[in-house]
C-alpha cells in the first residue's frame, strides 16, 4: 500500500510544482494549491495509519477528510463565478465540517481515553456507534453538497449558451464529470460503511480499498484539469467592463418579464439581428459573443438575450450555430468545394475547432459532416 501512496505523493508534488511556477497566479490557482496539499495529507495519512496508529493520527486524518470538501467546493464556485474572488457567503460550507470535527475531538480528547493499542486500533477499524453516526453523516454531507454543486454546474452550462456561440473553452465539462464521479463515489462509500455499521457485512476492506483507489484517481483527474483550466467564465466579466450592464442581467428566460421591451420593439430588434446574420453573416466570427451582437444592435446584453430567446425559442449558442451549420451544409454540398478539406470548410463556416465542428453539426443533423458530404455526393452521382 505504501508504494502506490509514494507514487501518488510524487505525482501531486509535480502538480504542485507546475502551479507554483505559474506566473500571475489567480485565486483559483491558490485554492488548487490548497486542494493538492489536502489530497497529499489524505494520502500521507494512510502511511501514518499503517505504521503509527495513535489518537493524534486519528485527529490528523479527520482534519483532512473533514475539510477537503469545502475547499474543493469553493474552488469549483470560484471557477463558476469567473471573477476569481472569494465570497463570504460560501463560508456556510465549513459549518458542518466544524461541528463534525469538534464532536469527534470531544469524544477522543474529553469524554473518552484511548490509551491501549486495541482501543486506538478500534478508532480506525471498529468505530463506536457515536463515531459511526458522525462518519455516516459526513457521507450524507458530501452527497448533499456534491448534488448542490452539480446543479450549479448545470445552471452554468445553460447560462453560457445564452451569451456565447462557442463554449469549448469555458464549458467546464471536465469539472461536471468530476463532480458526478465524486457523487457516485460518495454514495458507494455511504452504502459500504452503512452495511458495515449495521452488521450487514463483516469485512469491507476490499470495498474500502476500491473506494480509496477511485478517490486517488479522482484527485489526479481534478489536479490535471485544474492546472489546464487557467481562466474561464469570462462571459461574466462584461459586467465590470460595460457600465450599462450589471451582473444581475445574467438571468434566466423566466426573469425576462422585467424587461422594458414591448412586442414592437422586440420584433424590430430581431429583424435587425436577422439582417446581421443573413446579410452580413455575423455568425462567421468564431468567437462571437452576445456582447458583440448587443453592441451592433445598440441594446443591452440582457435585452439581446431576451429577444433571441423569445423570438427563436433558442439560446444564443443554438441560434448562432444553426446558422453556421446551414452555411456549412451549403459548402459541403457544393461540388466546387470538394477540393478543400472538411475542416477548412468548417473553419470558414465559423467553427473554431474540429471537435466543435463535429459535435455541433451532429447535434443539429444527426450525422457527421463527412457523412453528410458523402450523402450529398451520392445524390449528385
Amino acid at each position: 500500500m505504501i508504494f502506490p501512496i509514494v507514487i501518488g505523493l510524487g505525482i501531486l508534488s509535480i502538480f504542485l510544482l507546475f502551479i507554483l511556477l505559474k506566473k500571475d497566479k489567480i485565486l483559483s490557482d491558490y485554492h488548487l494549491i490548497a486542494l493538492i496539499l489536502f489530497f497529499a495529507g489524505i494520502l500521507g495519512s494512510q502511511v501514518l495509519i499503517e505504521n503509527w496508529p495513535s489518537v493524534e493520527v486519528y485527529i490528523i486524518i479527520h482534519f483532512f477528510n473533514s475539510y477537503y470538501l469545502p475547499v474543493l467546493t469553493i474552488y469549483g464556485l470560484i471557477l463558476l463565478d469567473g471573477q476569481n474572488r472569494f465570497k463570504t457567503k460560501w463560508l456556510w460550507l465549513y459549518i458542518y465540517p466544524f461541528i463534525y470535527s469538534t464532536l469527534l475531538l470531544l469524544d477522543v480528547l474529553v469524554f473518552n481515553e484511548y490509551k491501549t493499542t486495541s482501543e486506538i486500533e478500534a478508532l480506525f477499524f471498529d468505530p463506536s456507534n457515536y463515531q459511526s453516526f458522525f462518519h455516516l453523516s459526513q457521507y450524507v454531507y458530501v452527497i448533499i453538497v456534491t448534488l448542490w454543486l452539480w446543479k450549479r454546474i448545470n445552471n452554468y452550462t445553460t447560462e453560457i449558451k445564452n451569451y456565447h456561440s462557442s463554449i469549448e473553452n469555458i464549458n467546464l465539462n471536465w469539472f461536471r464529470y468530476f463532480t458526478l464521479a465524486l457523487l457516485c463515489h460518495s454514495i458507494f462509500g455511504f452504502v459500504t460503511f452503512s452495511s458495515f455499521t449495521f452488521d450487514l457485512v463483516s469485512n469491507i476492506e476490499i470495498a474500502f480499498g476500491i473506494e480509496y483507489i477511485i478517490f486517488v484517481f479522482l484527485m489526479f483527474y481534478l489536479c490535471y484539469h485544474g492546472i489546464r483550466q487557467y481562466s474561464i467564465a469570462e462571459f461574466r466579466l462584461h459586467a465590470e467592463n460595460n457600465p450599462q450592464n450589471t451582473e444581475n442581467e445574467l438571468v434566466s428566460k423566466e426573469k425576462y418579464q422585467s424587461s422594458t421591451l414591448d412586442q414592437e420593439g422586440i420584433d424590430s430588434y430581431f429583424n435587425e439581428i436577422l439582417r446581421l446574420f443573413e446579410e452580413e453573416k455575423l455568425f462567421l466570427e468564431p468567437q462571437l459573443k452576445i456582447e458583440d451582437l448587443a453592441k451592433r444592435v445598440d441594446i443591452t446584453i440582457h435585452k439581446a438575450s431576451q429577444i433571441i430567446n423569445s423570438k427563436s425559442d433558442k439560446s444564443f449558442y443554438e441560434f448562432v450555430n444553426q446558422y453556421r451549420v446551414e452555411h456549412f451544409k451549403k459548402l459541403l454540398a457544393d461540388p466546387e468545394k470538394r477540393k478543400f478539406t472538411i475542416l477548412s470548410l468548417g473553419i470558414e463556416s465559423g467553427f473554431n475547432s474540429k471537435a466543435s465542428m463535429n459535435r455541433v453539426f451532429k447535434n443539429f443533423e444527426g450525422q457527421s459532416p463527412k457523412e453528410f458530404q458523402q450523402s450529398k455526393q451520392g445524390l449528385t452521382l
